[in-house]
């Protein structure tokens, strides 16, 4: 019997068999026509990776489980390939099934622009990222966990060619697509059946001869204002239709470059499109200013959940902003007789005193106060005063002075919030 022909896209003559895949009730979901799968790339909710032990990988990606995260995309490494072969390999591929095991799709990406060496897209050394993609694409090509594979991250984001301008920066970046035109083409061959794309830097840096190479369009977005925002999604959509394929944000989120992370899933809320944010966890150089959940489960910024769900901030643009009251109940004036009093019942101590003196009532009292504070975001969430009232407890041998330093500094601050004078 002559194999069936398999294809991507447009349904052809013959009526094509449709195979639903649901890992769990998150997953992304796929249906295959005959062969190529179809993926709703407005369903992916994903979040860059990285490859790690098993134990971490379970423990780190069932943090995005609650939120419904369902897809990884990770960066691969030629370098680690060239220097342990099979065993690199053996590595992303166990990786990828882990992933899968938790209820993620893999993204991997086999090549970086972002800091690209430009000896490694020169015709001399296609043949040796030619065996790295052969290897790479034939090992995960008929894994159920992938995804798509990514094929370059931000093929333009790299000193060697913003270091150029004019004919040369033009050479430059034709050698970038000519390299990359190549890998796709051989990556395609090997796995006819799979998806690829590239995570180009913005929309407006996609290239024609490529994009019509892929089966979805990706982009970056580190939009500073939703003006410009929207102008990158808008033309990276206007891409998807000249192409008619699906549109997909494969990264976004720096909190450093004023793009918070609930602007961005503003964004692709109003586009209905799918997104990768950047990234999971708060670790390694770029901790500060990216990442969703500290290595313990916990959260930097509760908005960004909220927004995974589509909830977002009032901004007064549909109705006025209420601002809270904390002491609308009188609250505020009790927590501050709690604090005084507290403060009054040790007030010669010293640091020579009992330092097992009883500290409980002036914690409590600064609880009250912390509590109002923080549930009327009248602090910053990057220093909340519940986290220093844990510390204080967990830790009795603490200067009793430097607790009623805080205690004082914490009453001065609920004061001026609420306009409370004695």
């Amino acid at each position: 019997m002559a194999k069936e022909k398999k294809f991507y896209g447009r349904p052809q003559a013959r009526s094509p068999r449709v195979v639903v895949l649901a890992a769990c009730a998150a997953a992304v979901a796929l249906s295959v026509f005959a062969g190529k799968p179809q993926i709703d790339c407005a369903k992916i909710r994903g979040v860059c990776y990285g490859i790690k032990d098993e134990a971490t990988v379970r423990r780190e990606l069932a943090y995005g489980r609650r939120v419904g995260l369902n897809a990884v995309r990770f960066w691969l490494s030629r370098g680690a390939y060239e220097k342990s072969g099979g065993k690199y390999v053996r590595q992303v591929v166990d990786f990828v099934r882990t992933c899968h095991s938790c209820g993620y799709k893999s993204m991997p990406i086999l090549f970086n622009g972002n800091g690209l060496d430009p000896k490694s897209v020169q015709p001399d050394a296609y043949a040796s990222a030619d065996r790295f993609t052969e290897a790479i694409v034939k090992a995960l090509k008929d894994e159920p966990g992938l995804l798509m594979f990514d094929m370059m991250n931000e093929p333009l984001c790299n000193d060697w060619l913003h270091k150029s301008s004019g004919d040369e920066r033009k050479a430059r970046a034709e050698t970038i697509w000519a390299f990359l035109r190549r890998e796709i083409d051989l990556a395609r061959k090997l796995a006819p059946d799979c998806l690829f794309t590239v995570g180009y830097t913005t929309a407006f840096e996609i290239e024609q001869t490529t994009a019509e190479r892929l089966d979805v369009i990706s982009f970056h977005d580190y939009s500073d204002t939703l003006e410009g925002g929207r102008s990158n999604y808008a033309r990276a959509v206007q891409w998807g239709e000249k192409f008619g394929k699906q549109v997909l944000q494969t990264e976004t989120g720096c909190l450093a470059r004023a793009n918070s992370y609930e602007m961005a899933l503003q964004l692709c809320a109003e586009k209905k499109i799918g997104w990768v944010l950047f990234n999971l966890i708060i670790s390694g150089r770029c901790f500060d200013e990216h990442g969703i959940f500290y290595p313990d489960g916990t959260i930097r910024d509760a908005g960004t959940i909220a927004a995974m769900f589509g909830c977002f901030r009032n901004r007064g643009e549909k109705c006025a902003v209420v601002a809270p009251n904390p002491n609308r109940e009188g609250k505020a004036d009790k927590a501050l007789r709690l604090i005084r009093a507290a403060l009054d019942a040790n007030a010669k101590a010293s640091t020579f005193a009992d330092r097992k003196m009883d500290r409980k009532p002036l914690l409590d009292a600064c609880e009250v106060a912390a509590n109002l504070l923080e549930a009327c975001e009248l602090v910053p969430m990057s220093e909340l005063p519940t986290t220093k009232i844990a510390y204080y407890r967990r830790h009795p041998e603490v200067d009793i002075l430097e607790v009623r330093r805080f205690a004082h500094s914490l009453a001065m601050r609920l004061k001026e919030a609420c306009q409370i004078v004695d």
